[in-house]
Formats: structure tokens, C-alpha cells, sequence
């Protein structure tokens, strides 16, 4: 890469997050201009400590679920668990405060720096994982709209499959060796550099040939099981009748928004306009669901953060893995 094309990469970079910062605080002021400040203040005021608590251990069991999902598709050794724990953290916390795809890019710079993970098998990974959320949300709020109360159009409903359907038989692609090779021969039929030709056959082989199909979507699966808990706790600590179902169904809508490029500084006025497209599909008046999810939001924010915090505070005080630890492979790959 040329210093012209580096300059180029970084204005379009810092362009995408000026307008996502704009288009936040855009909706944000009309979503405060839309709920009384006096009735949220007065939501904040009387949250319950105890489900804050268990909303706050349900986002720690979500991120258990994530890291176990990355040390499946990378392979990492148990004696380095705890720093790719701490590399999942924080790379949420990334995702929670930073506009845009940051969460992403700071798991890939952080596996790289810190586990010595090639960057296009890092990158390969939160793609992997991005696969598997969408999939996995697409179906579940398929399966939750019924019982939610939702009646979803059928051109939803088989586009919905077919996403799913074409996702799941992409994975089952990467992690089956005869069609992983089909992969690597189309991938070097096309006109791309020898080095990246050489990185992208190291990341798919590294990355179909080492995970474990059914133990990925058995981390899935407990990601997303965490991850309602923690919101239907944090609906119940400000006194929001929902119910799980329900929750879930309006969380997989907010989340399979989050795809959306423009998304707010800490959330703020996208993940209000997120949650208020799910929150009315099952029946919710759109003022109340403007302002129900701006106090949901900021609980969260209250009960992750911090976690994400220690994670950074720990990866602070831990030594990076030592250059002479890479192997043969990952050497190669430096960039």
C-alpha cells in the first residue's frame, strides 16, 4: 500500500465516522425532544440494583460465549485464554463507545499485537463470527415473531430463511475440506497479489480445518441465550413489562440493525432508532419506545463499559507474546 493510498484509507475512515457522530447526535436531539427528560430521569432514578447485577453478569456470560467462539475458529492455546478473554472484552467495549465496524478492527489489531495472529486470519474470524450472529439472530427472530405476537409478511419470512440457509451453507463450505479446496482453487483463479493470495489460503485453511462446527453454534447459541437474559433483566431493573420472548425478538431486530454503516458516538440516537423498530413491531407506542430504549441503553452502557474497561486494564499490565513465538506461518504473514 502506497503512502497516498494510506492518506486516502484514513479521510475516508475519519469521513465515515464524522457522519456517523452527526447522524447520532441528530437523532439523539430528536429523540430527546421526543420523551419527557423529567419521566427518564425520573426511570433512572429508581433502577433495581439487584437485576442491574444480573443484567451486568448476563453481558460478562455473552462475552464468555464470544471469546469461547474465537478460540474455537483460531485454535489459541489454553494458557493464553485469559488474554483472548481480555481481547474480546475490550474490542466490545470498542464496539460499544466507537462508531462504525471499531469493535472489529480492534479484535484484529489486538489478536495481532497481543496473540500474534495473522491479520487476514484474524480478520477471517470476525467475519466468521459476524456470519454466525447473522444467521443466528435471522432465525431466532423468525422463530420468536409468532409467539411475540408479531405477524410477519412472507416475503420476510422466506428471506429470512434463505439468508440463513445461504450463510449456514457458506460456513458448512469452510469447514468441509473438499469444498474448502473448491475455495482456495477459485480464490487463486483471480487477478490478486501472490502475498495475499499466500495469506488468504493460510486464513481459510487455519480457520475451516481447526474449528468445530457443532461447538461454534453451541457458543452461538449461548451467546444469544446470554445476551436476552441480560436485557430482560435490564428492562425488568426499570420496571418495563416485556417479556422474554419479546425481548428477544426486539433484540435480534436492534442487532441485525447494528449492519446498518452509520451507527452513533456510544450508540447514542442510532440504538435508540434500532430498538424503537423492534419495540413497535410488537405492539409498543413509538414515544414510549424511544424512551424506554434511550434508558435501557444507558443502563447497558452502565453494566458493560466497566467490564470493557478491565479487559483494556488488563491487556495495560500484560506483556505482549514475544516475536520469537510466532509460527512459521503467521512469520510469513507479517505486515
Amino acid at each position: 500500500m502506497t503512502a497516498l493510498q494510506w492518506l486516502r484509507r484514513q479521510r475516508r475512515g475519519l469521513l465515515r465516522a464524522a457522519v456517523s457522530v452527526a447522524v447520532g447526535g441528530v437523532l439523539l436531539f430528536f429523540v430527546l425532544r421526543a420523551i419527557r427528560t423529567a419521566d427518564l430521569v425520573e426511570t433512572l432514578s429508581d433502577i433495581s440494583p439487584g437485576l442491574a447485577v444480573l443484567a451486568a453478569i448476563g453481558a460478562f456470560a455473552f462475552i464468555v460465549a464470544r471469546a469461547w467462539r474465537y478460540r474455537l475458529l483460531l485454535g489459541i492455546e489454553r494458557s493464553k485464554t485469559g488474554t483472548l478473554l481480555a481481547i474480546t472484552f475490550a474490542s466490545w467495549g470498542a464496539s460499544l463507545v466507537l462508531p462504525g465496524p471499531s469493535g472489529d478492527a480492534a479484535f484484529v489489531l489486538l489478536a495481532r499485537t497481543r496473540l500474534k495472529t495473522p491479520v487476514a486470519v484474524g480478520a477471517g474470524a470476525a467475519v466468521l463470527s459476524r456470519l454466525l450472529d447473522v444467521a443466528s439472530l435471522v432465525l431466532i427472530a423468525l422463530a420468536t415473531a409468532p409467539l411475540a405476537g408479531v405477524n410477519l409478511p412472507r416475503a420476510l419470512l422466506i428471506g429470512g430463511l434463505l439468508i440463513a440457509l445461504l450463510i449456514s451453507a457458506g460456513l458448512t463450505a469452510m469447514f468441509w475440506a473438499r469444498s474448502r479446496r473448491l475455495i482456495v482453487t477459485w480464490l487463486e483463479s483471480l487477478p490478486l497479489p501472490p502475498a495475499l493470495h499466500q495469506r488468504l489460503h493460510v486464513a481459510i485453511e487455519e480457520l475451516g480445518s481447526g474449528s468445530r462446527p457443532m461447538l461454534l453454534v453451541a457458543a452461538t447459541l449461548a451467546a444469544r441465550i446470554a445476551t436476552g437474559l441480560q436485557y430482560f433483566a435490564l428492562f425488568a431493573a426499570i420496571e418495563q413489562p416485556i417479556s422474554l420472548v419479546q425481548v428477544w425478538f426486539a433484540l435480534s431486530i436492534r442487532t441485525l440493525l447494528f449492519a446498518v454503516p452509520v451507527q452513533g458516538l456510544g450508540g447514542l440516537g442510532t440504538t435508540q432508532l434500532w430498538w424503537t423498530a423492534g419495540l413497535t413491531l410488537i405492539g409498543w407506542p413509538a414515544r414510549a419506545a424511544l424512551a424506554t430504549s434511550l434508558a435501557v441503553h444507558l443502563v447497558d452502557l452502565l453494566v458493560s463499559v466497566p467490564q470493557a474497561a478491565l479487559g483494556w486494564a488488563y491487556l495495560q499490565f500484560r506483556r505482549p507474546v514475544p516475536d520469537d513465538a510466532l509460527p512459521a506461518e503467521a512469520e510469513a504473514q507479517r505486515v
